[in-house]
């Protein structure tokens, strides 16, 4: 119905565009958004709440990408940095039940993603916000309680405490488990935090999962690229580009860096038909994988 309402306005020259109803004023009011197969509760002030309701599989290649990857590594636990209230780790639960560690720093949304994961069995949860180093910064805090972006300013009465995640998987006694895939989505710290986490890329290799948002990661002065491309010498080889729906773009090699900087430049929240994409990585020694994972976004 609500397309042929719209096809009828189209054609007299209007149009219906959804606005973000998730206002601050409805940040105390709890909706239950039902996410995979399971009921996810969110502050009303989350725009996920009307990304779930409007496109129901969204984030569900993490669900495809973590079977995928079970089926070489059985034993496998997910990393899940930028947690928020639990809804990527409902859609990985939804396809797989495997143990996952989930990261976030914001003290909202923490809260609401203690709450929704008790319903899950074998959930770590810690509360940090991660970086390249240990530092501390000040910073602005935008998206509050929601979807907290940090922007590092000269002066602020918001100073928080930044690790690193080898730090923080060391102190937590996580690195003997099977670390097979981390998801990242921190609004544009995603590959400062990579740049963080490097011995967990060489020791365990997992597949990369994160964010590349450069409108994000222009406002921070975050370059990106360069530590996107420089995976390569810690083995990643293959990487897949996903739109910022959720749908396979293209897969290439991280050698072809031409190709990679065009995809770079052409992303843009107001100026492009893609806000941001997906982008996913694997080591060489993982490529039978990728090349699953590839037949199953593309069913070629």
């Amino acid at each position: 119905m609500r397309k042929m309402i719209r096809d009828l306005l189209n054609k007299v020259g209007y149009d219906i565009i959804k606005i973000n109803v998730h206002s601050d004023s409805k940040a105390s009011k709890i909706k239950k958004v039902r996410v995979g197969k399971f009921d996810i509760n969110m502050p009303g002030n989350n725009p996920q709440i009307s990304n779930y309701k409007y496109e129901p599989g969204v984030n569900s290649q993490l669900g495809r990408l973590s079977v995928c990857i079970a089926k070489k590594y059985p034993t496998l636990s997910v990393i899940d940095v930028g947690a928020n209230v639990g809804d990527t780790i409902a859609v990985i639960k939804s396809a797989i039940d495997i143990p996952v560690i989930g990261i976030e720093g914001d003290n909202v949304s923490h809260s609401f993603l203690e709450q929704n994961t008790k319903q899950f069995r074998e959930i770590t949860l810690i509360k940090t916000f991660l970086g390249e180093k240990r530092t501390t910064l000040q910073v602005e805090l935008e998206k509050k309680g929601w979807n907290t972006t940090l922007v590092p300013v000269e002066k602020s009465e918001n100073i928080i405490t930044l690790k690193t995640l080898d730090e923080v998987l060391e102190e937590h006694g996580l690195l003997t488990h099977t670390l097979k895939l981390l998801k990242i989505d921190t609004e544009g710290f995603d590959t400062i935090i990579l740049r963080g986490a490097t011995g967990l890329m060489q020791q365990h290799k997992p597949v990369l999962y994160f964010e590349y948002n450069k409108t994000n990661m222009d406002a921070i002065k975050e370059d990106g690229l360069s530590t996107l491309l420089s995976l390569e010498k810690y083995g990643y080889k293959r990487v897949i580009f996903f739109d910022n729906k959720g749908r396979h773009i293209l897969s290439t090699g991280i050698a072809e860096h031409d190709l990679i900087k065009q995809l770079h430049y052409y992303a843009d929240e107001t100026a492009s038909e893609i806000a941001y994409y997906d982008i996913c990585l694997f080591h060489d020694q993982d490529r039978d994988i990728a090349d699953d994972f590839i037949k199953s976004e593309t069913n070629f």
